[in-house]
């Protein structure tokens, strides 16, 4: 008779090193671009918010640039985006109050993992709140206002094939 048993020797051989080594470079690959190769879209706002109780008047004039990119201007009630990668950045703003006087304000924010698209609110960020505050989750006008965002379609709305082209079944 022979004997089918495997030794430890046989089954913790070279080949099995290379293929547990291979499997942990992919997982490290996969983290890795998950967090660094991540494309997330930050709506800067300026618009006149209230968080806790407290208004925060929009800004009269900025200049708003994130992680060295391109400055963009922004009046009251600008909205505009950029898309950014990796979860930290830095944001640096240069902004006028109602007198002309220029102010200069840089920071760090992180948006969090499982979000993709975060507005960022102009009033909030340099009034000095914390990153909590000043940064919220996008969610969609439409969604906000209870409206159906055209996808579902109710059984009535759906039009069958037979009232399309009526019945196609005695034209040949």
């Amino acid at each position: 008779m022979s004997d089918n048993k495997k030794s430890i020797k046989d089954i913790f051989n070279l080949s099995f090193y290379v293929r547990l080594g291979v499997i942990v470079v992919v997982i490290l690959l996969a983290v890795f671009l998950y967090c660094f190769g991540k494309q997330h879209t930050v709506y800067i706002d300026n618009r006149t918010t209230e968080i806790d109780g407290v208004s925060y008047r929009a800004l009269d004039w900025a200049e708003v640039s994130i992680d060295g990119m391109d400055a963009a201007e922004y009046s009251p009630r600008t909205r505009r985006e950029a898309t950014v990668m990796r979860q930290k950045h830095t944001i640096h703003v240069i902004y006028e109050d109602e007198d002309f006087n220029q102010f200069e304000v840089e920071g760090e924010f992180s948006i969090p993992l499982n979000e993709t698209r975060v507005v960022l609110s102009l009033p909030a960020f340099v009034a000095g709140l914390g990153e909590d505050k000043f940064i919220t989750e996008f969610i969609p006008m439409a969604q906000l206002l209870g409206l159906s965002t055209g996808q579902e379609s109710s059984a009535e709305e759906q039009i069958t094939e037979e009232e399309m082209f009526g019945d196609i079944t005695m034209d040949f």
